[in-house]
């Protein structure tokens, strides 16, 4: 510890206060022996109750009160004394720092009484009939010094306090978004990862089932699966640029849904696309959402109807592009990957569609197919819609 910080330690600490003490008693006992007057009871009496008011000092941080009553009570002994040639003004720094302390009390009521205590003691070794305006003066200035110190010291406090509140909000904080982080990433993985794996599993199996009657066929099956593969490997290297930085350009997702529909349709499902109007209106972070609902959608109808039809719809509307995709009740055998997922898929579509202040709803149609709906705003004015083709 360097030196000025450990003289700083002792000035704050009642060891400052003893050392002060001591000095004081020394002056009281040093003054009066040197003039030769240090003899008698009366200068007896009020040297030794004046170095009792003294010795209350090192107690004053710890307990003000109790080293002010005592002081006040050691003052108002003094008063027996009746010698006018012992060093007074040295009583006097004590009753000073003492009136101070007491300031700084949290019960401003008590601190007042005891002030008053103290200052009633100082009166009696003055003397009952003499009033000095300067004994109040003296009391009453260290006294509202101590208030204005204790008022700044609760601020301190107080902001002390809701300094580690926001240091903990914070953590909290970057503690929610690591969490929420983690939830994107594991959504963009699912989405990326479920659809390419349905797409090769299906493939796989044509192929497998093909390889000795139709090579040929068997072939295009193993070529989708390469295809499919290469689409994984280009969209997971887009997460990374997204996790790096957000990527320049415009709104890619809506337009890549052409080449999604193609993939599924050589998967071997039966679907078709149909865009009206507008549709390349959307702001980045809708149009990815859009593209992730159709995968999706297509995914689970490849995974839950196989053999079925299905049919997916984008049209632009007032202020917004509405999504649909429709898939009829399964027709041909099972393709093993029912239970294949995590079962996350439509709740990370909510929640994809929802962060861009759009609404999805999905549930079963009439006919036993299934039926997801997205609708996500737009970004220009009704008035600039294209009507329907």
């Amino acid at each position: 510890m360097r030196l000025h910080e450990r003289v700083a330690r002792i000035v704050q600490s009642w060891r400052a206060d003893a050392l002060l003490a001591a000095a004081l008693i020394a002056g009281v006992v040093a003054y009066p022996a040197a003039q030769g007057i240090l003899h008698g009871w009366n200068n007896l009496l009020e040297a030794g109750f004046g170095i009792g008011a003294i010795a209350a000092l090192p107690a004053r941080r710890k307990y003000p009160i109790v080293a002010a009553c005592a002081a006040g009570c050691f003052l108002a002994l003094a008063g027996l004394g009746n010698s006018d040639s012992l060093p007074g003004a040295l009583v006097i720094v004590a009753v000073f720092l003492l009136s101070y302390s007491l300031g700084t009390v949290e019960s401003v009521g008590w601190s007042a009484l005891t002030l008053v205590f103290m200052g009633t003691g100082l009166q009696l070794a003055s003397g009952i009939g003499v009033f000095n305006p300067f004994l109040v003066v003296l009391l009453i200035g260290p006294w509202a010094i101590g208030l204005v110190v204790r008022s700044r010291r609760r601020l301190a406090d107080q902001l002390a306090a809701r300094g580690r509140e926001l240091d903990a909000e914070r953590e909290l904080f970057a503690a929610e978004a690591v969490r929420y982080e983690r939830a994107r990433i594991a959504r963009e993985l699912h989405d990326i990862v479920a659809h390419c794996i349905s797409v090769m599993v299906i493939q796989a199996g044509a192929g497998q089932r093909l390889t000795h009657s139709d090579p040929v066929l068997a072939g295009e099956s193993f070529d989708a699966i390469a295809e499919s593969v290469r689409q994984a490997e280009s969209e997971i290297g887009r997460l990374v640029e997204l996790l790096d930085h957000e990527p320049s350009g415009g709104s890619d997702g809506i337009r890549l849904v052409d080449e999604l529909v193609a993939r599924a349709g050589a998967a071997g499902l039966s679907v078709s696309c149909r865009f009206t109007g507008r549709v390349d209106v959307l702001p980045k972070a809708a149009s990815d959402a859009a593209y992730r609902v159709v995968q999706e959608s297509l995914t689970n109808a490849l995974k839950h109807a196989p053999g079925a039809s299905v049919e997916v719809r984008i049209a632009s509307a007032d202020r917004h592009v509405e999504i649909v995709v429709i898939n009829g009740p399964p027709t041909g055998p099972a393709s093993g990957l029912e239970q294949a997922g995590s079962g996350h898929g439509a709740a990370g579509m909510r929640e994809r569609v929802a962060a861009c202040g759009g609404e999805l709803w999905a549930g079963p149609t009439d006919g036993g197919g299934w039926q997801v709906q997205a609708r996500l705003p737009s970004q220009i004015e009704p008035a600039t819609v294209k009507a329907p083709a």
